[in-house]
Formats: structure tokens, C-alpha cells, sequence
């Protein structure tokens, strides 16, 4: 007799194949379209637009220097483009480290008082003077070749913003490898979801916008300190283009431990839920087409099932050790004594057949495809073995645990803090 309880896991891992295979079939009939991008080589020509980049920087001084070089090392004419770093209060050497540009033509040092992430890049969209802006956080590092590739995005005059291509830089312990996984799945589901006009998030490594953007849809906001997801929910909200370069390729700092990954990925999913909160006027509006229809509606229930999921594993694991509490309760010491293997009852060709079990192992190829797939459209190497392991090790393990906290911050409404 089937319980509620896989009635429910049922329908979740029936929805979940669902909007896997939804977004196969997207990618399939649109592959050629998204690697045909990937192929075409972008040229440097002297009509190309003069661009703004603003470098937030808050006690940065190890990670600033490499950063503004990789800028200035941008396959780009020197005179279009402009770096704007702006010191904002730190505590550390970071302005100290910032005068090693200071003789530099095009990199502009600004010091201001601590007001967060958003009054820096307000600060730079209105004392900038080109027709293109854009953020590089100051932990992240652009290929030669990212910026023309972005740019040539917005040869579509609907275009408002551009996202690149995200991967980690120098995946070194266990938990950096799983994030190398994760972020190559994630270039996959931004070209998809950018195909869908469904992005919503312009992430803080290097997004570019048109300027006049700004004039529409105003400048950016606190927003729970997620300021790049609010933004791009507003720019959805106005029926603004955003797209994806996704060989475009950022790479960027991550956390190497699992509380700095965890603080982070509060802040990054409390952020989220809060702005879909703000914003629950895209949730099942039809009129934003697939984003409020289809993608939006299926973040919020991949939460609720992820926490279903997580409430059963716990039931579980509280009644596992609950029973052989009640046996050694009965039975004492001998409960641990050998039996023996019964070799009779092993069967080499025996599959577990279930539903569940099937429907598992479709959605992980369905998974591990769109990394490849990810990995492809980046023009970037393929994951090890070895951090698809770290990744099925780790990432069902701590997931959890951030959203469950972002859910409580939600509930609460509790604010998370940068540092």
C-alpha cells in the first residue's frame, strides 16, 4: 500500500523530471543557436562603445591587485574603457593597495564612507559618462575576451543587461570542488533560462548594463543585501531583456570551508526568498511569460519539497537509532553479536526496481549532462570525477542547512549580514 509520504515524494520527483527534461528539450532546440555564439570569435573594431566598470572594494587588499589587473589586461581599446575602484570605509590596507593604480589613466580611485555595496555602484552609475556599466566584485577575475563577448550581446537594441559566465578560481579543498560542479551546472541553467528570458539574477562579477537602464527602472536598492537578484527581478517587473554571454567567462573567490560557504549561501537564499517575497507579483503572472508561469512557481516548490525531503530524512534517522536503542534495551550486548553472511540471499543481477529509485538515477544523467553541457557552452574543461564525487558527497548534505536557516530568516524576517 503506498503511504502519503510517497505519494508526495512521488509527485516532487515527477515535477523535478519535469522541468529537467523541459529544460533538455529547450537546449536541444535551441543548440545550435548557443553554440554557434560560442564559435564566432568577437573582433575588436572601432566602433565599439566606451564602458564603465566599477570595482566595489571593502577590506580587499589581498585579492584587489589581481583583480584591476585582469581588467586592464581586457582585450579592449584602452581609451573605451574605464575602471572606477571605490574604497568604501575599509578597515585594512585596501586604499593602500589601491594606489599601486594610481598613476594609471584609466583606473579612477575613489574613497568614501562605509554605506554598502549598493551606494558604491550608485555611485559609480552617476558619475560614470559611458553608455555601458558595469560591476566587477573585487574577488573575481575576467577573461581577455569576456568584455567583447558581452558587448556584442547588446547588438540587440531590446538587450538591457548581460550576464557572463561564472566558474570558481582555483578549486583547491573538497568543498570548492563541489562548488566547481555547481557553478558549471549553473552556466548551463543561465543560457537556458536566458533563452527563456527568465533570468533573476544579474550576478555581481561582472554584469553590464546600458546605462539608460537606470533611468527606466531606478537605481539599485539594499535589497537584503542581495542587491543583484532585486535588481534583476526589477528589470523583469519593467519587461527589460536580460541575456546571457555564457562564454564569457569570470572566475571568482569562493569559500574553502563549510562555515564560510554556509554564511554565504544564507545570505545569497535569505536574499532570494525575500525578494520573491517583495516581488510575488511575477509568481503565476502570465504576462511574464515562462519567469512567472513556470520558473519562479518551480523555485518555490523545489524549497518546500528540499525541506519535505530533509523533515523525512530526520523522521528516519531519529526512528533508525530509536530501534536499536528498544533492542539493546532487550537484548544487551548480544544484539551486536555476528551472524554471518547468508551468501545464499546475495544476488549478483538483482536492480532495485522502484519508482524512486529509477526516477533518481534519470534526473542525476539528466544532471550530469548539463554540467557537460555547462562546461561545453563556456568553452571551459570538464569536472573531475573526482568533484562530481565531492559534489554528490556534500552539496545534499550542507544544502540543507542553508536553506532551512534562510527559511527561518524569511519566517522571521531576519536580515543577514555581509560580514
Amino acid at each position: 500500500m503506498t503511504s502519503w509520504r510517497d505519494i508526495i515524494t512521488l509527485s516532487i520527483l515527477f515535477l523535478s523530471l519535469y522541468f529537467e527534461v523541459f529544460m533538455l528539450v529547450t537546449y536541444i532546440r535551441r543548440r545550435r543557436l548557443l553554440h554557434g555564439r560560442v564559435k564566432k570569435e568577437p573582433q575588436i573594431h572601432p566602433d565599439l562603445p566606451a564602458v564603465t566598470i566599477i570595482v566595489p572594494c571593502y577590506n580587499e587588499n589581498k585579492t584587489l591587485s589581481a583583480t584591476i589587473k585582469s581588467l586592464l589586461d581586457l582585450n579592449y581599446p584602452k581609451e573605451k574603457l574605464h575602471i572606477m575602484a571605490v574604497d568604501d570605509g575599509s578597515t585594512d590596507n585596501t586604499m593602500q593597495a589601491l594606489q599601486e593604480f594610481a598613476g594609471n589613466p584609466q583606473v579612477e580611485i575613489i574613497h568614501k564612507e562605509n554605506g554598502g555595496k549598493h551606494t558604491v555602484l550608485n555611485m559609480g552609475i552617476e558619475r560614470s559618462k559611458t553608455d555601458f556599466v558595469g560591476c566587477l566584485d573585487a574577488d573575481s577575475y575576467v577573461s581577455k575576451d569576456a568584455l567583447l563577448r558581452i558587448i556584442k550581446r547588446f547588438n540587440d537594441p531590446e538587450v538591457m543587461a548581460v550576464v557572463p559566465s561564472m566558474h570558481i578560481h582555483k578549486a583547491r579543498t573538497p568543498i570548492q570542488k563541489m562548488q566547481k560542479v555547481e557553478y558549471t551546472l549553473g552556466v548551463f541553467w543561465r543560457s537556458i533560462l536566458a533563452e527563456l528570458n527568465s533570468l533573476y539574477v544579474t550576478p555581481g562579477p561582472f554584469s553590464i548594463f546600458r546605462k539608460s537602464v537606470f533611468d527606466k527602472v531606478g537605481l539599485y536598492h539594499k535589497a537584503h543585501n542581495t542587491e543583484d537578484m532585486e535588481m534583476a527581478m526589477r528589470l523583469q517587473s519593467h519587461g527589460c531583456k536580460i541575456v546571457c554571454a555564457n562564454d564569457a567567462v569570470v572566475h571568482t573567490s569562493s569559500p574553502h570551508t563549510i562555515p564560510k560557504l554556509y554564511k554565504q549561501r544564507v545570505r545569497w537564499t535569505s536574499g532570494f526568498l525575500q525578494n520573491l517575497r517583495d516581488y510575488k507579483k511575477l509568481v503565476f503572472n502570465t504576462k511574464h511569460g515562462h519567469l512567472g508561469t513556470l520558473v519562479l512557481p518551480v523555485m518555490i516548490i523545489s524549497t518546500a519539497s528540499i525541506i519535505f525531503v530533509v523533515l523525512g530524512w530526520t523522521y528516519d534517522f531519529w526512528k533508525y537509532w530509536h530501534g536499536i536503542l528498544i533492542r539493546f534495551e532487550a537484548l544487551g550486548i548480544r544484539m551486536f553479536e555476528w551472524t554471518g553472511f547468508n551468501w545464499k540471499s546475495w544476488n549478483w543481477f538483482f536492480f532495485h526496481t522502484s519508482p524512486i529509485m529509477i526516477g533518481g538515477i534519470v534526473s542525476l544523467a539528466i544532471i550530469i549532462t548539463f554540467v557537460l553541457v555547462g562546461a561545453r557552452l563556456s568553452k571551459t574543461k570538464w569536472p573531475k570525477v573526482t568533484d562530481f564525487l565531492w559534489y554528490g558527497a556534500l552539496y545534499s548534505i550542507v544544502a540543507p542547512l542553508w536553506l532551512i536557516r534562510s527559511i527561518y530568516n524569511l519566517v522571521t524576517s531576519r536580515q543577514t549580514m555581509w560580514r
